[in-house]
């Protein structure tokens, strides 16, 4: 017997760390890429849609849709009708209006061009009206360049 307490053998722990490498990964791509474009000042080019296809105007309804100050209410501008939108009531009447005229003209394509400070429950919203049976829907987000553009 000996006046020292017997030390334990214990079996070598293992740690995985295959996860916290893939981490480090994408991290390190992460900040590469960041660190390239505020370096050189611009976004470099990144690939393009292939599967992408213009619409063909002929078939195609369009309405623009801008934010406004109040985030609450929205700036509607339809194709081929003068003027923006901003009463919610009297763009429904309008958006119904040319809905029923592009449906008569056989229009099978629905095009809403939006914002980006544009709420997704106004674009529901605005679909909700002008959307047909007949019709796809297609939307697209809008940047203005340089300054926000404001519309009161």
């Amino acid at each position: 017997m000996s006046l020292l307490p017997h030390k334990k053998h214990h079996d070598d722990a293992e740690f995985d760390i295959t996860a916290m490498i893939d981490l480090v990964f994408l991290m390190n791509i992460y900040f590469m890429f960041l660190f390239i474009t505020k370096a050189g000042g611009e976004i470099p080019d990144m690939p393009t849609a292939m599967h992408a296809a213009p619409l063909e105007l002929d078939e195609t309804m369009t309405i623009v849709v801008m934010a406004g100050p109040d985030p609450n209410f929205v700036a509607v501008k339809l194709e081929g009708v003068e003027g923006e939108f901003t009463d919610p009531g009297v763009q429904e009447d309008r958006i119904n209006k040319a809905s029923d005229i592009a449906q008569a003209a056989k229009k099978t394509k629905l095009l809403i061009k939006a914002q980006k400070a544009v709420r997704l429950r106004e674009i529901q919203r605005i679909v909700g009206i002008a959307l047909r049976e007949d019709m796809t829907l297609h939307v697209a987000v809008m940047e203005a360049s340089g300054k926000e553009e404001k519309h009161e």
